[in-house]
């Protein structure tokens, strides 16, 4: 561990200047086992005592390092004075926040945050980098992380590069996912725009196939219709219009002068 408060390395034979064996002794214990000998009662600097929670204090402990050097003075075998018990109820009740750790430090025999945390609380890991599982066991162990920090617990620098190391390969993935996902709308648009234009190409054939006949067929109707020859020499379309005399008797064989005698011998 890096810095933070350790319950692990803690003195609990180190007193405040009013307390401490130089005090408590006269000058005349060696230690205090020898003051207890000398004096013939345990001395109370002995238990993890109020005593104790000024000095850790002073060495950065926070309400939740407090609690966990309890767990640590009972590990020891040192006795618990009774007001030590009760100024930690009194921290728990004032300051309830302070208590509620997102995961318990001391599961793994320690008392801070390390990688061997960050192994319990990732498992396996997540094959897929840009699922929300990943994005939240991520954003789990940022917040172990920040919590130990908060309560100045003990905290490996190897944790900040971990998550570094992990929110990079998240980005990685996402900004891999983005391309290919890129890349596979543009193909298909691809595709489609393809189709659209052969489709568009096999249309235009058909309207140039069926425009030829189209214009054959009119001109084939418009020749069919009867032309008739109108007095006068005058082409027109008038399929009705009488014939004159002149014509009537051409189409006899008979033939009349400009004088208007008839060429019959009656």
């Amino acid at each position: 561990m890096a810095n933070g408060f350790d319950p692990k390395t803690f003195n609990f034979k180190k007193q405040t200047a009013a307390h401490n064996l130089q005090t408590a002794g006269s000058g005349n214990a060696k230690s205090w086992q020898h003051l207890w000998q000398l004096g013939g009662v345990k001395p109370w600097q002995m238990k993890y005592d109020e005593d104790d929670i000024r000095v850790a204090e002073r060495e950065g402990a926070s309400p939740y390092g407090l609690q966990q050097l309890l767990t640590e003075a009972k590990s020891r075998g040192l006795e618990i004075g009774k007001n030590t018990t009760k100024r930690i109820d009194a921290l728990r009740a004032s300051q309830p926040e302070a208590f509620k750790a997102p995961i318990n430090y001391g599961a793994l025999g320690g008392y801070g945050f390390d990688t061997s945390d960050i192994g319990a609380m990732w498992g396996t890991g997540f094959e897929d980098k840009t699922s929300q599982d990943f994005t939240d066991a991520l954003q789990s162990v940022r917040n172990a992380w920040t919590w130990a920090q908060d309560q100045n617990l003990p905290n490996s620098l190897g944790v900040d590069t971990w998550i570094h190391n992990k929110e990079s390969e998240q980005r990685t993935a996402i900004e891999t996912a983005y391309r290919t996902e890129l890349l596979e709308q543009q193909r298909v648009a691809a595709e489609e725009q393809a189709r659209i234009q052969e489709a568009a190409a096999a249309q235009a054939a058909r309207v140039k196939g069926s425009g030829s006949t189209g214009v054959g067929a009119a001109a084939t109707i418009k020749g069919s219709r009867l032309s008739i020859t109108e007095a006068g020499g005058r082409k027109g379309t008038n399929r009705f219009s009488r014939s004159t005399p002149y014509q009537y008797m051409n189409t006899m064989g008979i033939s009349g002068s400009q004088t208007g005698k008839s060429n019959l011998n009656l």
